[in-house]
């Protein structure tokens, strides 16, 4: 039960990283409506108070939403190994001596 509990939360922990990107632009949108005074009449909100009672809430609930999209629909991780892959220098090393090493396999094979 303890494993299980430890791995839901690492999963949970893993999509709000990912997420995290996205707390950013909550920010900053955070920052324009709590300093223009146009925009807190506009929403109807008289204290900061109410605005961040509303809003910090549904930022972190919109960073997991971020994260869990980008882990199960965009496979974010997958895609991320792929891009160091080939803008690695080691990577592209790796791969031509692979390539090497089965063509040359291919050879002896071919001779035998």
């Amino acid at each position: 039960m303890l494993k299980k509990l430890r791995t839901g939360f690492y999963s949970q922990k893993y999509r709000f990283d990912l997420g995290l990107q996205l707390l950013a632009f909550v920010n900053f949108a955070l920052l324009v409506i709590t300093a223009s005074q146009t925009l807190k009449s506009y929403f109807g909100v008289g204290k900061i108070t109410d605005l961040l009672i509303i809003s910090l809430p549904l930022a972190f609930l919109g960073v997991w939403i971020v994260g869990y999209f980008l882990d199960t629909v965009v496979k974010q991780q997958q895609q991320t190994e792929e891009e160091y892959s080939k803008r690695s220098v080691l990577w592209q090393k790796n791969f031509q001596q692979q390539k090497q090493i089965l063509e040359e396999l291919k050879k002896l094979r071919k001779k035998k």
